[in-house]
């Protein structure tokens, strides 16, 4: 048996922290490392969250770690993600604990070069929609909503979302302290809307309306929608510079999914969608279905194809063909349209005689075959 990398070891494992045991290591981030953890009794399987010795001292994320904690714990829907406790290390860093889910990031698979199927892009649009607006129905803005921020659990029925860190969240009438400072933005640059990127305090559910039309335009097109070499470059795009029309990249799009997405990335957040909700029956009615978010995002990802395919055939592409099986060739058979016998091979093989011999030789070897058949029919 070989001797454990130090490096792999982390003295958490096997000690309790809240109601579980620490059993194993699972990641690691910028803020902190993720272990699973087990209930002593019932052995229910958790995640557990702590921060990093180093990020633990720093008093803003500290704060916005509890933060994340109190706003999801107050937000309880099927597609965010849920908190179970929240408390203090033995080495004075903080943990959180919450479901264990199984599943990938959706920026593991958008953003990759390749439309993602609309299907999918349907599904996981409206319960991303859903779970943003329950959170603004609480007032709570979510301020940094990204792929990697919209965990998908794969479920026989399809992905089944999970909207994930609420650190950045702003109340619309915050009490509380403030997590920036005056004229910092706060977000992943390439979803920021204009106006965080501005570093302006006016920020309100539309900021999330334009995260989400940015991440729908990915997802359409397989491409960021606001791609640049560097941070400055990425933000004066989002302030000044209308993106492609996602039918440009994928000949599925129609021109009315074309608006929709013009509409959620407005710059003036005056002219975009109200709300999520808004933007996911916005997208709905260009796909030509039911502007019903609920019902679309409880169906099958099967089903909904069929329904795609049943109002827009060319929203659907069809599957790849099957590799074609090897077949063993028949051998060819000669089919002689004149009446002469053919050559006998036992006499003339193709590949013996004629191959390779002089053309006065087989002259003589014709002539001799009829000679000597003559003499046989005298005899």
């Amino acid at each position: 048996m070989e001797d454990q990398d130090p490096a792999d070891f982390d003295p958490r494992l096997g000690k309790q922290l809240g109601g579980y045991i620490v059993v194993a290591r699972v990641a690691d981030g910028a803020m902190g490392r993720v272990f699973e953890g087990r209930h002593p009794d019932t052995k229910e399987r958790v995640a557990i969250k702590v921060l990093h010795d180093h990020v633990a001292r720093d008093k803003v994320a500290s704060e916005r770690f509890k933060r994340e904690y109190e706003a999801a714990s107050e937000l309880n829907h099927p597609h965010v993600v849920k908190v179970l406790e929240f408390g203090q290390t033995p080495e004075n860093s903080s943990f959180m604990t919450m479901e264990y889910l199984v599943g990938k990031e959706l920026g593991g698979v958008s953003g990759k070069g390749a439309p993602l199927p609309n299907a999918q892009v349907v599904r996981v649009i409206c319960q991303t929609a859903l779970a943003l607006d329950h959170a603004h129905s609480f007032g709570f803005i979510h301020r940094d909503l990204k792929p990697d921020n919209i965990f998908l659990r794969a479920t026989d029925e399809g992905d089944d979302v999970r909207v994930l860190d609420f650190g950045s969240v702003k109340l619309q009438m915050e009490t509380g302290a403030k997590l920036t400072a005056m004229g910092t933005t706060l977000g992943s640059p390439y979803y920021m809307s204009p106006e965080q990127a501005t570093g302006s305090a006016d920020v309100d559910q539309r900021s999330d309306v334009f995260a989400l039309g940015a991440i729908l335009h990915e997802m359409l097109t397989g491409k960021i929608t606001f791609e640049a070499i560097n941070v400055a470059l990425i933000l004066m795009k989002i302030m000044n510079e209308s993106p492609v029309a996602p039918s440009s990249k994928n000949p599925t799009i129609t021109a009315a999914m074309d608006e929709v997405a013009q509409l959620a990335l407005q710059k003036n957040k005056a002219k975009r969608y109200a709300g999520t909700l808004q933007l996911a029956e916005g997208m709905l009615k260009a796909y030509g279905l039911e502007a019903d978010v609920k019902k679309w995002a409880s169906t099958p990802t099967k089903e909904i194809e069929a329904a795609l395919m049943k109002v827009n055939p060319a929203s659907v592409p069809p599957p790849p063909p099957a590799p074609a099986e090897a077949v063993t060739p028949a051998p060819v058979v000669s089919r002689r349209t004149d009446s002469a016998p053919p050559p006998s091979t036992s006499m003339m093989s193709p590949a013996g005689v004629s191959k390779g011999l002089p053309r006065g030789a087989l002259i003589g070897i014709a002539v001799a075959v009829v000679v000597l058949g003559a003499l046989m029919m005298l005899r």
